[in-house]
């Protein structure tokens, strides 16, 4: 007989809150690991009346994520939230309106498109370097996680709208002031037992509907400069110059693909761009000047296949960047900027001698199985040489356990783009600079839907 969630064990409960009083909302990732510990890798939660099957098995999660968007829906609650913030798009899509816009969003996404978008990242390097050079000369305190922020919104603004944003070289702005009351709030009404949002306004909502009402009109604008732009360019249907363009000239090919879900994708690109790269990265300098023996690495391998330039001039040059791809994937390994995803069965299925009911809510938790040492060997060390090939130093080395971008048919359409930010950033980094981390500033992991550093500063120094 399959185990019920009745029969799973889990921390001890009270009446009515149940574990509701017990949450680290900062901290829940790390309070699923240490629960994990002590009751396994499946076991239950109640957050006031909500049951809760939590998930940490690899397997699992895999075989969830092999299952969708058939067996598996996110989560009916998470998917309303999302909704009701605008971003009806391709993460909220279920079924065959999700194949049709995943069609569309891969496409606007594809290598070549990334090729051709290739001088708009390069020019937001440039920014970024020259940003560097100042601050190093000036022996300033650069707080670097704020600067990987403006990258990459200036990337994905660049991208998505072919407009230029320039962040990187202005303070404040309609993106940056808005978007930092996205994901916090998201975060808290999907942990909120009771939506209280719908009955009483807070401050903070009226906060959050105004940055999504500036946001969508934001987004909204440029979708009509881009309808025109199509109409007086109709060379841009055969070759789009930006992502707007290529989901736009897509979406006619597509019925049902209305400007409200055009609109989500887009708010969709600009949240998940900015916040997931960015935040991977902070976290790969967080590394890197714990371990500086990487940075000369790094060093030399930019060197080796960038020469004199400062960065990267040749598009197709970026897949030979071994090492700054294996850093990626070993900070994503250890700090996975989203490692919860919230699931509902469409009908009872059992797997692996579980039963899970339809419309159980299902919240699964990656990272426990990629520190674990049955799927990597010294797995709470950062080791990058792990992702290389024929180092023979890792015995133990199961990719399945290594989720950043979720997996099976509903990966995340914009990996390539987000790996291929971190190489060039990384590259360009350290091929010109050291970094020192500020190591009296105690750095700890706070979660607000996607895994931040809490916050921390590097002084820059010209090689």
């Amino acid at each position: 007989m399959a185990i019920t969630f009745k029969q799973l064990s889990g921390p001890k409960q009270v009446p009515i809150l149940g574990n509701l009083t017990q949450i680290d909302k900062d901290h829940l990732h790390q309070q699923v690991e240490n629960w994990s510990d002590e009751f396994g890798s499946v076991y239950k939660i109640k957050i006031g009346p909500m049951n809760v099957t939590v998930i940490t098995d690899t397997e699992i999660i895999q075989e969830i994520l092999r299952r969708r968007p058939d067996d598996f829906i996110r989560q009916s609650k998470m998917g309303n939230i999302l909704n009701e913030a605008g971003a009806k798009g391709v993460f909220t899509a279920e079924g065959d309106d999700w194949r049709k816009e995943r069609r569309i969003v891969a496409r606007g996404l594809d290598v070549s498109h990334q090729k051709a978008y290739f001088p708009a990242i390069q020019k937001s390097l440039d920014r970024l370097y020259q940003k560097w050079e100042k601050q190093a000369e000036l022996n300033e305190v650069v707080a670097i996680q704020e600067d990987f922020m403006r990258f990459t919104v200036d990337v994905t603004t660049s991208l998505a709208f072919g407009i230029d944003m320039n962040t990187l070289e202005k303070e404040g702005g309609v993106i940056q002031d808005h978007m930092e009351n996205i994901f916090p709030m998201i975060y808290k009404r999907i942990n909120d037992p009771i939506p209280w949002y719908k009955i009483v306004r807070s401050k903070r909502d009226k906060e959050f509907d105004a940055s999504v009402k500036e946001l969508l009109k934001f987004v909204d604008g440029f979708i009509e400069e881009g309808k025109k732009r199509l109409e007086q360019h109709p060379h841009l249907n055969q070759k789009p110059e930006n992502f707007l363009d290529a989901i736009l000239v897509a979406a006619q090919e597509e019925d049902g693909m209305t400007n409200e879900k055009i609109t989500g994708n887009l708010l969709t690109l600009l949240l998940a761009g900015e916040d997931t790269t960015a935040l991977s990265l902070s976290w790969a300098v967080y590394f890197l000047t714990a371990q500086p023996e990487y940075q000369e690495l790094l060093a030399q391998e930019a060197k080796t296949f960038m020469h004199d330039a400062i960065f990267l001039n040749d598009y197709d040059q970026h897949v030979h960047f071994k090492l700054a791809q294996a850093v990626a994937n070993e900070t994503m390994r250890l700090k996975p900027v989203a490692p919860f995803l919230l699931f509902e069965p469409t009908k009872d299925i059992e797997i692996k001698g579980y039963l899970f009911e339809k419309g159980a809510r299902i919240l699964t938790q990656s990272r426990y199985g990629a520190i674990t040492e049955q799927n990597f060997t010294k797995a709470s060390q950062f080791y990058p040489e792990r992702w290389l090939e024929n180092t023979g130093k890792c015995p133990f080395h199961n990719t399945d356990a290594h989720m950043p971008f979720g997996g099976g048919p509903r990966t995340c359409p914009g990996m390539n783009l987000a790996l291929l930010e971190m190489k060039v950033v990384l590259s360009m980094l350290f091929k010109n600079f050291t970094v020192e981390r500020d190591t009296s500033i105690e750095v700890d992991e706070i979660i607000a839907f996607t895994m931040k550093p809490s916050g921390f500063t590097v002084k820059l120094n010209k090689r």
